[in-house]
């Protein structure tokens, strides 16, 4: 059975709210924005299924909007922290069954939290983290923290694995990581690779494991 997309509404249409709407609906997802810039909303009209102009903080235009119909609400801006507030507190009353919101700092993250905000997130922050964890380590392509101590990382193959297969570098208990896929520029993304062939200088390997353990492959 096909899984349904999932549908959102995307509340104020900065450089993050229009990344967000634009990637939404590139993947086929119903996407609805409001934002009170009429030149915006304009430009993001023929992108996404529904764009609003509106004051967001004014509950009788997120019901004419139908933010109810929506699975996710996603509040985009953090530039007004009592408008922030105020609109998760609309929203929240509304039922909407998740509510995101984009904080500006670790107090207003608290409030958020406190009035009931599903999820808050620091888009720059999080980058800011996710540039660290691939800077600080060499070749690494992709990185996630998984926890305080494991990280899943796409790396470009170590010289030394080159020529040499998973089953002979036995990599879990050599290195004490799991691989979780392999790819390379012939096949694309294989998560049950050959365990016989043969690494080349073009593979990458997504591994999973400890810090610790990965950055002695990847430093």
């Amino acid at each position: 059975m096909k899984k349904k997309k999932r549908s959102f509404c995307i509340i104020g249409l900065g450089r993050f709210g229009q990344t967000l709407a634009i990637n939404l609906a590139r993947t086929n997802h119903q996407v609805l924005v409001i934002d009170s810039d009429d030149n915006i909303v304009n430009a993001m009209s023929d992108i996404v299924t529904n764009a609003v102009v509106g004051d967001p903080t004014n509950e009788a235009v997120l019901r004419a909007a139908g933010v109810r119909d929506y699975d996710c609400a996603i509040i985009a801006t953090a530039d007004n922290i009592n408008d922030s507030i105020l609109v998760t507190l609309t929203l929240k009353e509304m039922g909407i069954a998740q509510v995101v919101v984009r904080a500006s700092s670790d107090q207003h993250r608290r409030v958020l939290e406190k009035i009931g905000a599903d999820m808050v997130v620091f888009p720059e922050q999080d980058m800011g983290e996710k540039l660290v964890g691939i800077l600080d380590r060499n070749n690494v392509l992709e990185y996630i923290e998984f926890s305080d101590r494991h990280s899943i990382v796409e790396v470009a193959v170590p010289d030394k694995w080159v020529g040499k297969s998973l089953a002979e570098l036995d990599v879990r208990k050599q290195y004490g990581v799991t691989v979780l896929a392999v790819s390379d520029p012939v096949s694309g993304m294989n998560i049950s690779p050959d365990p016989t062939r043969p690494f080349t200088s073009e593979d990458t390997v997504a591994l999973l494991g400890e810090n610790t353990a990965i950055d002695k492959i990847t430093k």
